[in-house]
């Protein structure tokens, strides 16, 4: 299925032409009202307002182009489109930087009072005041806007150009990146070995020019964060996060001190794959157990749909919205960019989901995934228009959450052992992606990051995979066989305004978890209180949302409760593992 985008738009010309020539008047605009000689609450009021439909009308003209581009990659006139949003987009930072810099000292508190427009914006403007705090200077944030299309932006572009396009020769085929890497999930032992050297031999074709690409992503974000006099890149990402220093330390310790069980858990499937010093990279993925069903698509979302009602019918309705509307596109092909997202547009209050889907229940499980996060889109669509989108580690939240309905549905119809464990086995192994190997990834971009001064060669950067996956896997995996390109095939770390988009998925897990068991405990109260925590989720810190749960996420017990409910799926899957074994 291919998605629709005709609410959107059907093509570049016409309406897409129109609405450009308005964004760039509402621009002039914006210049204009952050000029204005008035009193402050009338300024910011004229100003923000302004800047509400400015946001609804890019959120359009950025995600046609985007979206184009997410699905053909080669397309010349998403290209050239976006480059003119982004080009005009450039006149917004000096109003910008005018307004935050003339607001940075004023009492929002007060003004909240006289005006609701204030009141309802407070916690964006006071982080405005924040960020006026935090500039390089109005001249140089308004050079390095211009800039940063031909440093960052384009590096990160020749990533996902380059590994859209990569050609991958597999026992005499070619075939595209994402249909390798998904071979991984095969019954076939042959395929998913062959699929891995052969993986593994494509990147060679490309890792000289990406390794320039994330070394000067992460170069130029070492820069930009002390320009902008944070500590390090790290400062500035749990500003744009909206959580605490001290909220992901408990995590990363907790997260830590569990790597001993999931290292357990995959000795035990090494041995039960017949393999003896741990588990080979290209064995992570296997299916287990006699559960070897394969789904359409359409078997998929009938699925999720039955779990989803089974949940509420508000979240079944949504879903099912969306499939019926074709807001999603399935199938991977060349040229389209590998993974799953899902893509909000505010102008249109709809969102769009991109999979590649190729049948495994993963890819069941990755569909709800990516509903949920278009579940909390429909949720914020109701908020004022400045008060949508929210910081990735709470963004995670329902999507993991839609995955924990989906998989606990799906268990509760399935009593035999043996099709048991592929289940239950199949949500561990997404569980250590989500736990373990974003601690590698964490603890890679880290030292990426603290060695960025100078660039690195593609042999030292494999290292630094090689070294963070065996610290945060320990003996788990057989270190013959590692994934020393993971950070050349994970678009997450190719934007220099979104470093360290890693252990926000495993905030979301865990928190997500700990979300399910609250919902067991009383289902009823509990529904109106999640909808209400996910439309604050764009206005508020991290802890001041997970105090409306009464959870406190600056400490480890939240996270080790958490912890300690996977745990006993592992401890499951384990004994099931070896009783078959045996």
């Amino acid at each position: 299925m291919i998605w629709s985008l005709n609410n959107l738009y059907s093509s570049f010309l016409g309406p897409y032409e129109d609405d450009t020539k308005k964004y760039k008047a509402l621009v002039f605009d914006l210049q204009k009202c952050s000029k204005l000689v008035c009193d402050d609450v009338t300024y910011i009021n004229i100003y923000l307002l302004t800047f509400e439909n400015i946001s609804l009308l890019s959120s359009r003209l950025y995600a046609y182009p985007n979206l184009v581009l997410s699905t053909d990659v080669n397309n010349q006139e998403a290209q050239k489109a976006l480059a003119q949003i982004r080009q005009i987009d450039q006149d917004t930072v000096k109003p910008y930087l005018r307004f935050i810099s003339k607001i940075k000292n004023m009492n929002i508190d007060l003004y909240s009072t006289q005006s609701l427009i204030i009141q309802k914006y407070s916690f964006l403007l006071k982080n405005m005041q924040h960020e006026a705090k935090h500039t390089m200077g109005n001249a140089m944030e308004l050079l390095y806007s211009k800039l940063i299309e031909v440093s960052s932006n384009s590096w990160s572009y020749l990533q996902d150009f380059s590994t859209a396009n990569l050609c991958v020769d597999y026992l005499g085929e070619k075939i595209t990146l994402s249909m390798v890497r998904n071979l991984a999930y095969d019954n076939n032992p042959s395929t998913r070995k062959d699929a891995y050297y052969a993986e593994m031999e494509a990147y060679k074709k490309i890792d000289s020019f990406v390794a320039l690409s994330i070394n000067n992503i992460k170069r130029e974000a070492n820069i930009i964060a002390k320009l902008r006099k944070y500590k390090n890149p790290l400062s500035s990402a749990l500003f744009t996060y909206k959580m605490q220093k001290e909220t992901l330390d408990a995590l990363i310790s907790s997260m830590r001190s569990y790597r001993s069980i999931f290292a357990k858990y995959l000795k035990t499937k090494a041995l039960y794959l017949k393999h003896k010093n741990g588990l080979p990279f290209y064995d992570l993925f296997a299916p287990v157990g006699l559960y070897e069903k394969t789904y359409t698509f359409k078997e998929a979302c009938d699925l999720v749909l039955s779990a989803f009602y089974s949940y509420s019918k508000k979240l079944g309705d949504f879903a099912k919205s969306y499939i019926d509307n074709k807001w999603i596109d399935v199938e991977p092909k060349q040229g389209k960019v590998g993974g799953a997202f899902c893509y909000p547009i505010s102008g249109i209050k709809e969102s769009r989901i991109l999979l590649n889907f190729t049948g495994s229940l993963s890819d069941c499980l990755t569909l709800a995934h990516e509903l949920g996060h278009g579940y909390h889109d429909f949720i914020m669509f109701n908020n004022d228009p400045l008060n949508i989108g929210c910081p990735s580690e709470l963004a995670e939240t329902a999507s993991i959450f839609c995955e924990t309905i989906v998989n606990n549905h799906l268990l509760k119809e399935i009593k035999d052992p043996m099709q048991r464990l592929s289940i239950l086995e199949s949500s561990v192994q997404d569980t250590t992606q989500v736990i373990i190997d974003i601690l590698s990834r964490f603890i890679f971009e880290n030292n990426l990051i603290n060695k960025g001064d100078t660039p690195l060669s593609v042999d030292e950067i494999k290292n630094l995979m090689i070294e963070a996956q065996k610290e945060a896997y320990l003996d788990g995996l057989d270190h013959n066989y590692l994934h020393p390109y993971m950070w050349l095939c994970k678009g997450h770390y190719y934007g220099v305004n979104s470093n360290y988009y890693n252990f926000p998925y495993a905030f979301g897990l865990l928190y997500g978890v700990g979300l399910y068991s609250t919902y067991l405990d009383n289902k009823e109260s509990f529904l109106q209180r999640y909808d209400t925590m996910l439309a604050l989720t764009a206005h508020a810190t991290a802890e001041e949302i997970a105090l409306t749960m009464n959870i406190d996420i600056t400490k480890k017990d939240f996270w080790l409760k958490s912890l300690k409910q996977i745990k006993s799926n592992i401890l499951e899957v384990i004994d099931l593992l070896k009783n078959i074994t045996l």
